[in-house]
């Protein structure tokens, strides 16, 4: 297949410079996808990974788990919550409380860049259309990436010039169907999605799908990269990392 209908363009220099700083840099006293485990990864230089879900009543906040139990010891998913709500919860023992998109994107500025990790739902393009929006009142250098491919191939056709990142890996445990478990470990939609760089589980690399990928000229970025012996590893088999516990 000709690399043109595969790609979809160009990734930016700073995808493949620098390591991309996982949920911020967050320790044991800056908490993952914080405002201050942010603030630490742009004093650092490093590029900011997040993660975005939408709220009740259609909010974007940085936040992982479907479930707020894990980080916050609060009942419920993110999704069954207000705005205000949400915002008032704290992050594990810390002062932090989660934090918005805009608010992240507001103090981050144009100080290191910011990679969008969409935590999509149906109907696609509810969510991505909320950070497009998001992202318009904040001019800064950005990228999206979704293990979801139609949450991608929404991004292809409304924002075409936004970098988009193709997620992947080991999909054992994925409550999913055997052929969508290989379709995703395969990316057998880069085709719809065409995109600028593949991320894929640093676990399951080398796999002939992303690095068939990258000698088609996709960037390869492995994550997440939490020790030495896993980023000489990834050094290998990888153009750049997504990163945490350990400083590339």
């Amino acid at each position: 297949m000709p690399r043109s209908l595969i790609r979809g363009g160009t990734a930016p220099a700073w995808l493949v410079n620098r390591g991309v700083a996982h949920r911020g840099l967050h320790d044991g006293v800056r908490p993952e996808n914080s405002l201050a485990a942010f603030e630490a990864a742009a004093r650092a230089g490093y590029p900011i990974e997040l993660d975005v879900h939408q709220t009740k009543d259609g909010g974007v906040v940085v936040f992982h788990d479907e479930d707020l139990e894990r980080m916050t010891c609060h009942p419920g998913k993110v999704a069954e919550h207000t705005l205000d709500q949400l915002t008032a919860l704290r992050l594990g023992s810390t002062s932090e409380t989660i934090p918005t998109l805009d608010h992240v994107l507001e103090l981050v500025g144009d100080r290191v860049p910011v990679v969008v990790e969409i935590k999509a739902v149906e109907p696609i393009g509810r969510l991505e259309q909320a950070v497009l929006d998001v992202l318009a009142r904040h001019p800064g250098r950005y990228a999206v990436q979704s293990f979801h491919p139609w949450s991608l191939v929404w991004m292809r056709r409304h924002a075409p010039d936004l970098p988009r990142g193709m997620l992947a890996g080991d999909t054992s445990e994925l409550d999913l169907r055997l052929h969508e478990k290989v379709i995703l470990r395969h990316l057998a939609l880069a085709p719809l999605v065409r995109p600028h760089y593949v991320g894929y589980e640093i676990g399951s690399l080398p796999h002939w799908a992303p690095s068939m990928l990258r000698r088609r000229g996709i960037p390869l970025l492995a994550w997440t990269i939490t020790d030495e012996n896993q980023l000489a590893h990834a050094r290998v088999l990888a153009d750049n990392v997504i990163f945490e516990n350990v400083r590339p």
